[in-house]
């Protein structure tokens, strides 16, 4: 995009700035038609290799024949759930059902087929937009919940009762609108209503399903345009039915005309970032990671790992004067990404501070934040992360957190208030009403707040670690003790377990550590087991007693993780005396 193309689309966001707060997901949809017709809004590929574009004119011309069709099968109200790939498809769904049919239920791809459908009939879905991968796990469905009555496939015809096309939806609702049904087109919306039902990632219980309406997001959005300079394409990465992408990532450029380019596989993320050169990108800290280790590792593979240690050193002193020579010094890097180095939105999970840093170091812009699903998501945002990636940064607009009873070190529970906060769980009050006191939703997170206003979160009030002498420790807090003083260190989780001491039985610190072989020069497996644990146990010299870690777990593959690959924590802590074995 060239300099004049940057100036037209800055003056069509500022009239789309200055139209005011947004209402609905509805309204987010007409503005971005009306103020960027015909531009580009999501583009993919196709069978591996083709590029294929689609305009917000397209997009929101196919929304309303898919909403048209929706309503005029009897879906008027209905739960319709979204189940597939990233996808402009996916998208399409999405905003069609929300947009003036009924309430939309993305699902996570990666559940098992049990499990998707548990939580299709938890959300008390009548109707599925899939990808052709899940064609088997909706006709055995289908067989078990007689509600579910149309499947909307994306990609693939079947001539099963019940199966129909992406495209025969799209050609049935346009034929409806051209013969005058504007049933669809001119439905009003109610903000306050559900939109959507999220399903939480359950990496340490049971999946809830978070009721968002219209506000919420809307709120979001606003938020995120009003805070973080938008950028002009958009890299859609992470899974589409979490929060995070959805509000933070494809509502927000749909709304500035920030093009969104489609990654199509996890395999593909560095050949897709080549070819379409994005300017930002939502990420996990586990993203992160995998772009600071990759870094390291084509250095080592090249033997340029020293020099490149003595170009950061060189880097950072003259950054300190103020001169800042990055593009030049790293260019070969850069190349690797596009020719630039896209800025990283991370939230998910608190990341790794060496590899925020280090990150920053390279010239990537980071930004980190707190939040979660029952705030649509964005609570805090830290605009100078590789400054400071401990911090999860200020309150974000239009929302309020306060630390509610905090001990003598300031820590506390996280509690939130804002038109971006849920109005509860689906059909579940019992966890609703225990969820929220005095208008507060209380989060579950343990954080403290600084004088001016800067939140560090401490960790989560499910994974602490009650001690016999009464102390509470946070597993975060040795985890990332451990893994910034060893850098062999990949993931880790702390857990609480129960060990046999002097004739009796205590509870104590255990960590389970995963290792990647090719970081140890010719050593053995028990070799790198015994050499991790005993600098595990040398770093306790440096910790409170309390905080001691007293058994060890080394493994030599990565933890189980979820979709936005988060580690699950249950998951490890069944499997640990396995992996001791």
């Amino acid at each position: 995009m060239d300099k004049n193309e940057k100036k037209l689309v800055d003056e069509l966001r500022h009239k789309a700035h200055m139209m005011g707060p947004l209402r609905d997901l509805k309204e987010m949809l007409n503005r971005a038609e009306s103020n960027f017709t015909g531009r580009t809004a999501i583009v993919e590929k196709q069978n591996k290799t083709e590029v294929v574009s689609y305009t917000i004119t397209r997009l929101v011309s196919d929304v309303n024949a898919v909403g048209t069709a929706l309503l005029s099968m009897g879906l008027k109200g209905k739960h319709i759930a979204v189940l597939g790939e990233n996808s402009y498809r996916w998208v399409v769904s999405f905003l069609a059902v929300v947009c003036g049919v009924g309430v939309a239920v993305p699902l996570d791809k990666d559940l098992s087929d049990d499990g998707i459908s548990k939580l299709m009939t938890k959300a008390d879905a009548e109707a599925v937009f899939c990808s052709k991968t899940y064609y088997k796990t909706l006709k055995e469905h289908i067989k078990n919940d007689e509600r579910m009555k149309n499947v909307i496939v994306w990609n693939k015809k079947y001539d099963d009762e019940g199966f129909m096309t992406f495209d025969e939806l799209v050609e049935k609702g346009n034929k409806l609108i051209k013969n005058g049904d504007r049933s669809y087109i001119d439905a009003v919306i109610d903000n306050n209503a559900v939109a959507a039902i999220v399903f939480t990632s359950g990496t340490t219980g049971a999946n809830k399903g978070v009721m968002l309406s219209h506000k919420n997001f809307a709120t979001n959005v606003d938020g995120i345009i009003d805070t973080i300079p938008t950028e002009y394409t958009s890299f859609s990465l992470l899974p589409m039915n979490h929060v995070f992408e959805l509000s933070c990532n494809i509502f927000t450029a749909l709304y500035m005309n920030a093009t969104i380019y489609v990654n199509d596989s996890l395999k593909n993320i560095l050949p897709n970032i080549q070819l379409f050169k994005p300017d930002a990108m939502n990420a996990v800290p586990l993203v992160l990671e995998g772009i600071y280790n990759g870094i390291w590792a084509a250095a080592k593979e090249r033997g340029k790992a020293e020099p490149l240690k003595k170009l950061v050193k060189l880097s950072n002193k003259l950054r300190s004067h103020g001169i800042d020579l990055r593009k030049v010094l790293f260019a070969s890097i850069r190349k690797n990404f596009g020719d630039k180095f896209p800025t990283l939105v991370c939230g998910g999970a608190p990341s790794r501070a060496d590899y925020v840093s280090g990150l920053g170091d390279f010239g990537f812009r980071v930004y980190n934040g707190y939040g979660l699903t029952e705030s649509s998501p964005t609570v805090t945002l830290n605009m100078h992360a590789d400054d400071d990636p401990t911090s999860a940064g200020f309150a974000f607009p239009k929302s309020k957190f306060i630390i509610h009873d905090p001990d003598t070190d300031g820590i506390g529970e996280i509690w939130i208030k804002g038109d971006n906060v849920t109005q509860g769980y689906y059909k579940d009050p019992e966890a609703t009403a225990e969820s929220f006191e005095d208008g507060w939703f209380k989060t579950g997170d343990y954080g403290r707040v600084t004088d001016k206003g800067d939140l560090f979160v401490s960790g989560r009030k499910k994974t602490l670690i009650i001690l016999d002498n009464g102390k509470n420790v946070f597993p975060e807090d040795i985890e990332f003790f451990v893994m910034d003083n060893l850098s062999c260190i990949r993931e880790a989780v702390a857990l609480e377990l129960e060990k046999e001491i002097r004739g009796r039985t205590e509870k104590v610190i255990g960590l389970a550590v995963y290792v990647e072989p090719s970081d140890f020069d010719n050593m053995s497996e028990k070799e790198i087991k015994e050499k991790v644990e005993k600098d595990i146990f040398a770093l306790n010299r440096r910790q409170p007693s309390y905080k001691k870690v007293q058994d060890v777990a080394v493994v030599t593959k990565e933890f189980p993780k979820n979709s936005t690959r988060k580690i699950i924590r249950q998951n490890v802590a069944d499997s640990y005396e396995s992996y001791k074995q």
